[in-house]
């Protein structure tokens, strides 16, 4: 692919509110950054960037824009979101749903400021990578980053737990005006008292994946209602998920009331009759007058998350950008992934179906050919403004 010799016009249109927000020709290299993100090929590095700009904008470009501790990552990446939910059609329904989960991108620096090791559990593999923690906002097929923080190793002194930077998150977060309500979806990582209580603050419901050791009001845990209870009283339901499969559980509901929580409805889901307490999935929520069918496939929307991760590696380079020595900077080269992915969506978002899957990576190569051919259409006509200018001296 020939290297772009400028920006292209509609994303410098679009970005024009923003130029405010920077100094000097950052407010440029700001806008290459993000067209070099969304049209890179191999590892989005700042070298393997550089490669696909002008030959203005070089390598160092890049990295002293990130370098740069004025300007503020969550203003930008707010603005997006604004502009994307600006242009997308809100559900019939009102109902818009608050996705959180944790990732993993594995690094092999051993100077990077940020850089987390151990296992996540006792059995689990060893891990040595970037830790970060996304919040995304679900309705329909849509999926949009609305924040995202990266969890710092212990040792430095803002050490924040990813439950702790969730909860920022959630109470950062503004909701659409249109929005009349508002569901939070996390797995068993993410609930606490704390999380959970600021949701109930904040009038907002949950469908959350709860842990064996919450009790009810008598003082047992949930680990003794999924240990003996007997499978007979589990009863089959089913769903139709977002790509048109059936979804078949073994589930069992119960109205109680849980320490600390108040009035809840307890779901006890697993994919077998014959399966083990091992394999049930504790599911609790503050919903009235929920089923079994219901919750489950509230919960099931978690899944869309998991796949926003997929696609902010895989088309936005999400943490691969080689920047060490200072964690602001490791900040700001995350959050220009999920500006780039915002940015994608506003202009491919007639590309997204209204029903059934899509994927990031056909938005990628769309907007790609878009871009290329404008390039070739503004080379073209520099070349014959060229020739018609000799003709004439000639």
């Amino acid at each position: 692919m020939p290297p772009l010799t400028r920006v292209p016009p509609k994303v410098a249109n679009f970005l024009r509110g923003t130029q405010h927000l920077f100094r000097h020709r950052h407010h440029l290299i700001f806008c290459w950054t993000l067209v070099l993100i969304l049209v890179y090929q191999d590892k989005a590095t700042l070298a393997g960037l550089a490669r696909f700009g002008p030959k203005y904008i070089c390598e160092w470009h890049l990295r002293r824009f990130l370098y740069a501790g004025y300007w503020c990552w969550r203003v930008l990446l707010y603005r997006l979101v604004d502009a994307v939910i600006a242009v997308l059609p809100p559900p019939e329904d009102g109902v818009v749903y608050l996705i959180g989960d944790g990732t993993y991108k594995d690094k092999t620096a051993k100077k990077h400021p940020l850089v987390k090791k151990g296992r996540l559990t006792s059995y689990g593999p060893y891990l040595w990578g970037l830790q970060i923690v996304v919040l995304m906002l679900h309705w329909g097929p849509y999926r949009i980053p609305v924040d995202m923080a990266v969890v710092r190793p212990k040792g430095h002194p803002p050490h924040p737990s990813p439950n702790a930077l969730f909860r920022q998150m959630l109470r950062r977060f503004q909701p659409p005006g249109w929005a009349q309500r508002v569901i939070v979806l996390a797995d068993a990582e993410f609930p606490s008292k704390e999380t959970l209580k600021l949701i109930q603050e904040r009038n907002f419901f949950f469908v959350m994946s709860l842990a064996r050791t919450w009790k009810f009001d008598d003082g047992h845990a949930l680990k003794d209602l999924v240990t003996h209870i007997r499978k007979d009283r589990f009863r089959k339901t089913w769903f139709i998920d977002s790509q048109a499969r059936r979804r078949v559980y073994w589930a069992f509901l119960k109205t109680t009331r849980l320490r600390h929580l108040g009035d809840v409805t307890v779901v006890l889901s697993k994919k077998r009759r014959n399966s083990g307490p091992k394999n049930t999935k504790i599911l609790v929520t503050n919903l009235p007058d929920v089923n079994c069918r219901t919750l489950i496939a509230l919960y099931a929307r978690r899944w869309n998350v998991e796949l926003l991760i997929k696609e902010l590696k895989g088309v936005t380079g999400l943490g691969q950008a080689q920047v060490t020595k200072e964690p602001r900077r490791v900040e700001r080269s995350v959050a220009l992934s999920l500006m780039a992915y915002l940015m994608l969506l506003r202009f491919r978002h007639t590309d997204i179906p209204t029903q059934g899957a899509w994927s990031a990576f056909t938005l990628k190569r769309n907007f790609i050919w878009e871009i290329m051919q404008q390039q070739i259409e503004h080379a073209w006509k520099l070349r014959l403004k060229k020739h018609l200018s000799y003709s004439k001296v000639a």
